[in-house]
């Protein structure tokens, strides 16, 4: 199980994918075991669906080997060249839906551009998901077509340049199971900016900043100080790089063995 969004936030959905994530509900009930992929899960697994605490058991999801740092200059340089940038950028990822609160996004970029006078522009990747005309919308309303740029899905060729060359990447995320994307980010050794619910205190720890995802004042600093402070970024990038060498798919594997033996 990698998440219970659709507990927690059933408003988040579209009837068709209410019904879809429910089927999770049922599956627990016939099964001698389950994973999750948090801490953060676990509890929720535990707590909303009646699960005894002994089924349920944490394997922790890692970054692709793929996911590694390269010059960040060349990597911004073809970023650049490739979305045609006007320069520096702040990275988003994900399938565009309410959960990921790219509204809120939005609206901290537009209040960092106008309070500190940053000349950057935000780059969102991912497809559309449910939900997202507000995203559109508010683009225009904040007058930010010019500094948001959408990708739509890109390569994995393309995601490991754009890990590197962005400034940072920020996952303003509501809830998340595991939070796979700023570990991947970590492990090109780019800061990240995550929420401070949910999983993501647990997969970043220290590594980042970890900011209200509701506090769109709190986005806009972080975002800020994230960019104009050399020694800070320097910092982040080193401990991400540390933090996600912790995670690992070859220890997800051992792992998940040792519990289908346990069930043997």
């Amino acid at each position: 199980i990698h998440d219970l969004a659709f507990l927690l936030y059933p408003h988040f959905l579209t009837k068709e994918s209410a019904w879809y994530y429910g089927q999770i509900d049922e599956a627990v009930r016939r099964t001698d075991a389950i994973i999750a992929v948090s801490e953060a899960t676990k509890n929720d697994v535990v707590r909303l669906l009646g699960v005894p605490e002994s089924r349920v058991t944490v394997v922790y999801e890692a970054a692709s080997s793929v996911f590694k740092p390269m010059d960040r200059a060349e990597a911004a340089a073809s970023v650049r060249e490739h979305l045609h940038l006007r320069g520096e950028y702040i990275f988003f990822i994900s399938t565009i839906e309410p959960r990921k609160n790219v509204p809120t996004l939005l609206k901290a970029f537009h209040k960092m551009q106008n309070d500190y006078h940053l000349d950057l522009q935000l780059v969102i990747s991912g497809d559309k998901g449910w939900l997202y005309d507000e995203v559109f919308q508010l683009v225009t309303e904040l007058g930010l077509v010019e500094d948001v740029v959408f990708t739509g899905r890109v390569s994995t060729d393309d995601l490991v340049r754009l890990y590197n060359g962005a400034q940072a990447l920020v996952a303003p995320s509501i809830y998340e199971g595991f939070g796979l994307t700023p570990l991947e980010a970590m492990a090109c050794g780019t800061p990240v900016i995550v929420s401070n619910g949910s999983s993501f205190p647990e997969v970043v720890g220290d590594a980042g900043l970890l900011v209200d995802p509701y506090d769109v004042e709190q986005l806009a600093v972080a975002m800020w100080r994230v960019v104009s402070d050399e020694a800070l970024h320097a910092c982040l990038a080193a401990k991400g790089l540390a933090r996600a060498s912790l995670f690992s798919w070859d220890r997800a594997a051992k792992e998940t063995l040792e519990l289908y033996h346990r069930l043997a």
